[in-house]
């Protein structure tokens, strides 16, 4: 049994995908990253009076950004 690369496993699959499969997955992605910000928003506003959680917030603030970023919210 051969073993692809994970890239040229996911490059097959897009390519066998109809234009509307592609279309949703790329709505559920958009959707998981919103998902995700509002997390991360909600974590870090219970996160503000605790100095524990100091470095955790700066990780979760970096990952909000990027996923900012990618949702083309933040230029």
């Amino acid at each position: 049994m051969k073993h692809w690369p994970m890239e040229r496993v996911a490059e097959i699959a897009i390519q066998d995908m109809d234009p509307h499969s592609l279309l949703v997955e790329s709505a559920i992605s958009r959707c998981e990253k919103l998902r995700r910000v509002l997390e991360l928003e909600a974590w870090i506003q219970e996160a503000q009076d605790s100095p524990i959680l100091t470095r955790a917030t700066e990780r979760w603030q970096a990952e909000r950004e990027q996923l900012m970023v990618e949702l083309a919210l933040r230029h």
